[in-house]
């Protein structure tokens, strides 16, 4: 997701963190005013437990 105006509320602003874990690529976005969340691990959008797998120790 690119940053700029929030595709559900169309009003907020994104904020995107990016982050590298057991090599894969993870980025988060949220929107500051509706609070919508994506996660995203190598580019494609993926639900939140499919990365908590990633970041859990075993």
């Amino acid at each position: 997701m690119e940053s700029g105006t929030c595709p559900q509320c169309r009003v907020g602003d994104l904020i995107a963190i990016s982050m590298s874990v057991g090599g894969r690529e993870l980025s988060f976005s949220t929107c500051h005013h509706c609070e919508a969340k994506w996660w995203y691990r190598d580019g494609d959008e993926v639900p939140l437990a499919s990365v908590i797998g990633l970041v859990v120790e075993k």
